[in-house]
């Protein structure tokens, strides 16, 4: 038996940008004829609940939730992570989606991308990924390990180790935080034989490098991280 939808509430037109529930941040540009969804709390708000039947639901809308960090895969678009929030306050945790473009074997999804999954951090994600490619990339059932570049979210931008010039590239975007490491199929008699995983062992963190580079790469690593890229 399917249970009654959660019911739109109202939003007040002051803090419009809000959730009414739990005050997390959820919608830029509001409009007063469309009904929203948190993605903290899942809380369904709109200016005018009763005519929920003839708005338009749009969803998710925030900033942080909907915004997509592109994968490549040597240098190609192959899919994108995005985050997830999970809790409210202090006690919100940040997980990663990851999200693949069509192929030709899995096409023709709403927007043209496929959800593969939701893990913890940023590398588990990305090893989905990697898993997705080595299946259906250009050598089927590839289970070679791969390198991976993955944003530093811990990293402490304002340091005592990061120079002016660095911060300032950082803020404008030209420059990004990275850790880089190897990516592993599971091996017999493993229950998760041929999936992959992020080999913790292997990551160097706090590379500060040129934007762009998160991804997967199945042979070298960019030349401004090479250096600190483990050997396949």
């Amino acid at each position: 038996m399917q249970g009654n939808p959660m019911p739109v509430i109202d939003w007040y037109s002051n803090k419009a940008y809000q959730c009414p529930r739990c005050h997390h941040d959820t919608v830029a540009s509001p409009s007063r004829w469309e009904v929203y969804t948190c993605c903290n709390c899942a809380t369904r708000f709109a200016r005018f609940p009763r005519l929920q039947r003839i708005l338009r639901h749009v969803g998710v809308t925030c900033e942080f939730c909907t915004e997509r960090h592109p994968v490549l895969v040597d240098g190609k678009p192959f899919g994108f992570l995005r985050c997830r929030h999970n809790g409210v306050g202090m006690y919100t945790e940040h997980q990663f989606e990851a999200w693949l473009y069509d192929t030709d074997e899995f096409a023709d999804h709403r927007d043209g991308v496929h959800y593969r999954s939701t893990r913890a951090s940023r590398a588990e994600a990305m090893a989905d990924l990697a898993h997705w490619r080595s299946m259906f990339g250009p050598i089927e059932d590839d289970l070679n390990p791969v390198l991976t570049v993955v944003a530093d979210e811990q990293f402490n931008k304002y340091g005592p180790g990061v120079t002016g010039e660095q911060r300032d590239a950082l803020l404008e975007g030209t420059l990004e935080v990275y850790g880089i490491g190897t990516l592993r199929a599971y091996t017999p008699p493993h229950p998760q034989r041929g999936q992959f995983y992020a080999d913790a062992a292997t990551f160097t963190w706090g590379l500060i490098a040129p934007s762009g580079l998160e991804g997967i790469y199945t042979s070298a690593a960019p030349k401004s991280l090479a250096a600190y890229a483990p050997q396949l």
